[in-house]
């Protein structure tokens, strides 16, 4: 299914937000840091909007680290937080992307990081015609990393 619920907050070492964000990422991931739930937060990909941006240029009460990748894919996002996660000593994270991208991501980041991975998502703030125009693709990207790209 391209479009699994998304699991409950829960204590974990970081929350990962992916790149693609409209405004429904950031939030969610801002929350679990507000809360408790997390010591860090890590945008990880290149910034959506210039709130991020501005995150990641200002000191924040919370760790806030972001991460730039070119390229900047999903596949690669799983590699940079796995190599984050390892050289810190984090056996926890939480992923948030939107809900049409969460089963990609969760295969992909439970290939690269060989510890807990929570996965949350929302959905996009657009509307219902770019929504179908995404869940075709998700599927096309699903479907190749579930058949030929099966590492991280």
């Amino acid at each position: 299914m391209v479009s699994p619920t998304s699991e409950g907050p829960a204590r974990a070492d970081a929350v990962f937000v992916l790149s693609g964000d409209h405004g429904e990422r950031l939030p969610i991931a801002r929350d679990l840091a507000e809360r408790g739930f997390v010591g860090s937060l890590v945008f990880v990909g290149t910034p959506d909007r210039l709130l991020e941006e501005e995150l990641c240029q200002s000191r924040q009460r919370i760790e806030f680290i972001c991460l730039r990748l070119q390229p900047d894919s999903t596949r690669a996002e799983a590699r940079a937080a796995a190599e984050l996660a390892e050289s810190r000593g984090w056996r926890t994270i939480v992923v948030v992307t939107s809900n049409y991208h969460l089963a990609r991501s969760r295969m992909l980041f439970r290939r690269c990081f060989d510890g807990d991975v929570r996965m949350m998502g929302d959905y996009p703030p657009y509307g219902r015609d770019m929504l179908r125009q995404q869940i075709p693709r998700e599927w096309m990207k699903l479907t190749y990393t579930a058949t030929l790209a099966r590492g991280c």
